[in-house]
């Protein structure tokens, strides 16, 4: 009896200890996204936070319905990033969390003059999540955070939404910290992240309509749009350029199989079948690339080869039989030829232009070939431009839609 006293004695103390770090929710001002900014002075780094509210970082919205906003914008400057962070603190009445944010942006001047010791911090403090989108844009990352959307209360997840739709769409690929630390730190010390871009989308369509209808149109005036489209390229932790929509999509193929996109093209029947020239839009529903190097006699060359399995979606080509076995050949093999010269273009922009293995061939290298890869690597950067390669892709039609055949002409050549 005395023995099991003395042992729960013991125990009492160690049964009333709660959570060493436990931080009260309602102290806590959650960080939904922070941009990077470089800015001159004696304290050249501007953070910028996107601060959930408190009812919606509890799940509520009663500030919104009554014409408050969902989130609030909060910068601060300091020498360094931890200490705008600290200089961040002192202005907030609760403590600034970011162990729940879900993306970063770094502003232009940063991005061109260099995010080394930024990275370190994001690398070296536990509250900052690997998981987290890490974005780049042609302005400034406070610009951004304080842009808001008409359908989303709160930009941060508007961001989001628009980067995982992009991905199922093979329209961007994007990448998070841990992916994007990782191609830094790997054979070619490149890395990319997605391009986050304001945009005034409905003054170019409206300037297009007005030049169609040859004169001026009456319309709301409506503010710019948050898009992301493009990739920025970075090199030895520095941007060095970006690749364009197209560039962005033929970019998924080569570091990341794609399990959506499109491709479209012209297709005109050849002689031996009746048809006429139009569009023809593919859906894809699955991709695979494989990159395999190849050495001989002291030169290095990359094989790559696509597999695409595909529906179409759109046939503006008209009078053709989708039926006709030499019909889907054909349309298969434009569409092949289309997508290996998207491949091609990326990968010249890589060697002629930006000079940097962005594409992913000295991974491939390092694997396969890993003594040849030693003696090779401290002169990547001057053998990569040099590389020959070849692309061969193959495209597979599986179906046609909800109706086999496009619309017939008629003896006028009109549609019936």
């Amino acid at each position: 009896m005395r023995k099991r006293a003395l042992m729960m004695l013991f125990l009492v103390p160690f049964l009333q200890t709660g959570c060493w770090d436990t931080r009260e929710v309602d102290r806590l001002a959650s960080v939904l996204a922070f941009g990077i900014d470089r800015i001159p002075g004696n304290e050249p780094i501007l953070l910028t936070v996107q601060i959930a509210t408190p009812d919606t970082a509890k799940g509520g919205n009663k500030d919104v319905k009554a014409g408050g906003k969902a989130f609030t914008v909060m910068s601060s400057k300091g020498k360094t990033f931890s200490d705008a962070i600290h200089n961040l603190g002192s202005r907030s009445m609760r403590k600034v969390f970011f162990s729940h944010s879900k993306l970063i942006v770094l502003g232009k001047d940063l991005a061109e003059t260099g995010i080394g010791e930024i990275i370190d911090d994001l690398k070296r403090d536990r509250e900052f999540r690997r998981i987290d989108w890490i974005l780049t844009t042609d302005m400034t990352a406070k610009e951004i955070l304080e842009h808001g959307f008409s359908m989303e209360q709160i930009p941060s997840k508007g961001l989001d939404q628009i980067l995982q739709e992009s991905k199922e769409s093979g329209l961007i690929l994007p990448v998070n910290c841990n992916d994007f630390f990782v191609r830094l730190n790997g054979d070619s010390h490149v890395s990319f992240t997605p391009l986050v871009q304001l945009v005034d989308i409905d003054k170019q369509m409206t300037s297009q309509l007005e030049e169609v209808a040859g004169r001026p149109l009456e319309s709301e005036v409506k503010p710019k749009t948050l898009t992301v489209a493009k990739t920025v390229i970075y090199k030895n932790q520095q941007m060095i350029g970006e690749l364009n929509e197209n560039e962005s999509k033929a970019l998924m193929w080569l570091v990341d199989s794609p399990k959506g996109g499109f491709i479209t093209y012209t297709f005109a029947p050849e002689a031996s079948t009746n048809g006429e020239k139009g569009k023809i839009s593919l859906d894809i529903s699955d991709g695979k690339t494989i990159i395999t190097p190849q050495i001989s006699d002291n030169s290095i060359s990359i094989s790559i080869v696509c597999n695409a399995k595909a529906s179409i979606i759109e046939a503006e080509t008209v009078g053709i039989d989708i039926l006709n076995p030499m019909i889907v050949a054909q349309l298969e093999a434009k569409a092949a030829e289309t997508l290996k010269l998207q491949l091609e273009q990326i990968i010249d922009k890589a060697q002629k232009e930006l000079k940097s293995d962005c594409v992913g061939f000295a991974e491939h290298l390092h694997t396969q070939y890993p003594v040849a890869w030693k003696r090779v690597k401290n002169n990547w950067e001057d053998i990569f431009p040099t590389i020959e390669y070849h692309v061969s892709c193959e495209v597979r039609i599986l179906n046609t839609g909800m109706i086999n055949n496009t619309l017939p002409t008629n003896e006028a050549g009109g549609i019936n």
